[in-house]
């Protein structure tokens, strides 16, 4: 593999594996929810997939620190990037839109990206230079963003943030293109959707950190797709606990959507 991220991309697999058996173990059981200092609920799910993840982590690579949004502040710019249950409110909800992201980033840029979807199974991974995959009940197969050629634009975003601007976002560009195909998904798995081909955007405008971003960012510029900030510019990790400005996320990096836009 290029690069030498063959391991990482299978250590980041199988914590990715094994945080997902330890949500399930409470999914079905209505468990307390508790409020963290900024008001978002964590569960013992959360805590149990970070548990499993850091168990994982530590001993493969105990060189490389783990920052986890369920965890402690780490120092580097080489580090692993775990969100342990990415979704907790459509967990919650018992959505089933929720997933775990693990990513090894280097340097500000995501290297290694896994996101896996517990309640299905299914596990997106990439490494950069390498391509991104899914595999879905021992299948795999490799991924690329749909080829964006006019008509319609589907268009996924957040089910519970920044969808008044989305709205308008859609409506600004149906003026100009042949429709829009809206769908609103809990979680990181959009960043799935978009690598696979079955989105063409998704649009941030609600807070996210680096964990909730790092490993999608990976997959879907490993499919053929990018992640602009204002600008045009590639989002950039400078801190493993930053607060990320909003974004747009795009299947087909060759299509001239800053044009659009």
């Amino acid at each position: 593999m290029k690069g030498g991220y063959e391991r990482y991309l299978e250590w980041a697999q199988i914590a990715g594996e094994r945080a997902g058996t330890a949500i399930l173990r409470h999914y079905q059981a209505a468990g307390p929810v508790d409020l963290k200092s900024d008001g978002s609920p964590v569960t013992p799910a959360d805590r149990a997939a970070h548990e499993a993840i850091v168990g994982v982590l530590s001993r493969a690579t105990p060189d490389v620190p783990v920052a986890s949004e369920e965890g402690e502040e780490i120092s580097g710019d080489r580090y692993w990037s775990v969100d342990p249950l990415d979704g907790t409110k459509e967990y919650v909800a018992r959505t089933d839109a929720f997933v775990v992201n693990v990513a090894l980033v280097e340097d500000g840029r995501p290297v290694v990206g896994v996101i896996y979807v517990p309640v299905t199974g299914e596990c997106y991974f990439a490494a950069k230079g390498n391509g991104a995959f899914k595999r879905v009940q021992g299948q795999v197969r490799r991924l690329s963003g749909r080829a964006f050629t006019g008509g319609p634009v589907r268009v996924v975003g957040s089910a519970r943030h920044g969808t008044e601007a989305v709205a308008a976002l859609c409506a600004a560009l149906a003026c100009g293109e042949q429709g829009i195909e809206r769908a609103a998904l809990g979680s990181a798995w959009k960043f799935g959707w978009l690598a696979e081909g079955r989105a063409d955007l998704y649009p941030r405008f609600g807070p996210t950190h680096t964990w909730d971003t790092a490993a999608g960012q990976c997959l879907v510029e490993e499919s053929g797709g990018a992640v602009w900030v204002a600008g045009h510019q590639t989002l950039v990790y400078r801190h493993a606990r930053q607060l990320n400005p909003s974004f747009m996320a795009v299947s087909d990096a060759r299509f001239a959507w800053p044009d659009v836009l």
